[in-house]
């Protein structure tokens, strides 16, 4: 009899020990990504351009795979919106994913959670989306967020404008832009022009202007700051073939030539339209932009004979360089479903579900598999092709450096403030920036 009541209590024991150990198996899988039913889960998302319709599909069909999901999306106005978004995370009632600019990631390190390895491998993370995307969204090989899409700029070019001056394809380097931006611009002799070649050389009516410099700073080979992100140095000088060469000042004289009345360049001052108005009327040939441009631009002149092409580089025998200006989604730190929320995030970037969101939502891809698919697309094609050679432009204090650089355009066209000394200035103001984190 005892043998028996042993052999009992140990079956018993067995298969109690089997059953804590299937409903421990069954908690992990509900703990996010797992699928199926489990604890009902709730994610609060906020974004501020998509409406909700634009991602409903993809929500829908998420929540449908996972039942005790809901996504609870809100739009939210973007003037309005960090102030907003930092007034939540503070007294802990933020969503559990929101938007972040690609330039925030030093502001909101200490907010936002990274991506779990189960979720997302760097390497596979790495080989899934477009460098710019890697290099604003990773720090030391952890994924801090994904972008739906990435904007890099273009420039469009007026058909009418370059055809009455015998120019019969977009400018390629710097000196073709410079030399047709001549050919084809028209002043009244009274400081206006009544047609200019390019919409560049100032801050205040050009749209995106710090982000045209930006561009040509990194065109030019300027390194943002040290490799730490402590300290600014795209005000100095760098070694090229055995030649010093200051590529920041480079970019500087190059942009403000174009607003300067003492350069061959002069061709654009504060008296003209803003720019996209004046390219838009028919006032200026050549315009630095976005892939959304286009339809603003349709719509202010829908008869517009207008195209795109990829931006001018200073060389044509160094790699291309771009710029580009996008937003990503990133996760709370106080979220209590992160794990779902980083699935929910892997499962919106796949591939099949970006190719339903850009079916309705044209936009050039993030995704390196999606942008060769795209490259040949009239309206988004050279955009999507432009995110294969964007590079960011370092900000610890996106709001402030945008201010910093404007300030320094304006300071050598309307102060008379030498450009050496404005890129000086600059660099210590930004140094003082840093010097606060």
């Amino acid at each position: 009899m005892k043998i028996k009541s042993k052999s009992i209590k140990k079956f018993l024991d067995v298969k109690i020990f089997t059953i804590l150990i299937g409903i421990a198996l069954l908690s992990a899988g509900c703990g996010g990504g797992g699928g199926g039913q489990g604890q009902r889960v709730v994610l609060n998302m906020w974004k501020t351009f998509d409406d909700s319709q634009t991602l409903q599909e993809l929500i829908s069909e998420y929540q449908q795979a996972h039942p005790n999901v809901e996504i609870v999306y809100t739009k939210k106005n973007y003037e309005n919106y960090q102030k907003d978004l930092l007034n939540a995370l503070a007294s802990g009632s933020g969503p559990d994913i929101f938007s972040i600019h690609n330039s925030w990631l030093p502001q909101y390190l200490d907010k936002i959670t990274p991506a779990p390895d189960k979720v997302f491998i760097y390497k596979d993370y790495k080989n899934t989306f477009v460098d710019t995307v890697v290099k604003d969204f990773t720090k030391d090989n952890k994924i801090y967020g994904v972008a739906l899409s990435v904007d890099s700029l273009g420039l469009y070019y007026n058909k009418d404008l370059m055809g009455s001056a015998g120019i019969a394809t977009p400018p390629k380097t710097w000196a073709e832009l410079a030399s047709d931006a001549q050919r084809i611009k028209r002043s009244d002799g009274r400081g206006y022009f009544t047609v200019s070649g390019v919409a560049m050389g100032t801050s205040q009516n050009v749209n995106r202007a710090v982000d045209i410099l930006y561009l040509l700073m990194l065109q030019k080979g300027a390194v943002p700051f040290s490799a730490d992100g402590n300290n600014p140095s795209f005000a100095m000088q760098t070694e090229k073939n055995g030649n010093l060469m200051n590529p920041g000042l480079e970019a500087l004289n190059f942009y403000t030539s174009f607003a300067n009345p003492s350069d061959p360049n002069y061709n654009w001052n504060l008296r003209s339209d803003y720019s996209i108005d004046a390219f838009a009327n028919g006032r200026a040939a050549f315009l630095y932009s976005y892939s959304y441009t286009r339809q603003t631009l349709l719509q202010k002149n829908p008869n517009l004979n207008f195209d795109v092409a990829m931006v001018p580089q200073p060389n044509l025998d160094d790699p291309a360089v771009n710029f580009a200006n996008y937003w990503g989604e990133v996760v709370s730190k106080q979220s209590k479903n992160a794990a779902w929320a980083w699935d929910f995030l892997k499962f919106i970037t796949s591939k099949s579900s970006l190719d339903k969101y850009y079916a309705q939502n044209k936009q050039p891809s993030s995704r390196l598999d999606l942008v060769e698919l795209q490259a040949a697309d009239p309206e988004i094609g050279v955009f999507a092709t432009a995110n294969l050679t964007a590079k960011p432009f370092y900000r610890p204090d996106q709001e402030k450096m945008d201010a910093i650089f404007a300030g320094m355009i304006d300071n050598v066209i309307l102060n008379g403030i030498a450009p050496r000394d404005a890129l000086a200035r600059a660099e210590q103001q930004v140094t003082a920036i840093v010097r606060q984190y």
